[in-house]
């Protein structure tokens, strides 16, 4: 779960995301077609695996413009950062 109080909703209320771990495949596809200079792997990262609290996802393609141009860079790695070191405290429990 990952808390946005940057992006709240209209009662005010931070944005909460949800993810699933992000497989090796996963992260090797975006780095591969990622430039040296691309920071934009942010913003495809987000989109690929945000889900809300029912699993769907938070973000379409449609998306990327808008969240490459208005999103706070530090918030858009803040969250791609928590999603990549992801610790699901129910998988914790199980080791």
């Amino acid at each position: 779960m990952v808390e946005v109080p940057e992006w709240v909703d209209d009662a005010g209320a931070p944005t909460i995301l949800y993810s699933k771990p992000i497989t090796l495949f996963e992260m090797r596809k975006w780095w591969k077609g990622m430039q040296s200079d691309d920071i934009s792997i942010f913003v495809d990262l987000i989109i690929a695996k945000a889900e809300d609290r029912e699993g769907n996802k938070a973000f379409s393609l449609e998306d990327k413009q808008p969240l490459l141009r208005t999103a706070e860079f530090s918030v858009l790695a803040r969250v791609a950062g928590e999603m990549v070191d992801h610790a699901d405290a129910e998988e914790l429990e199980k080791n």
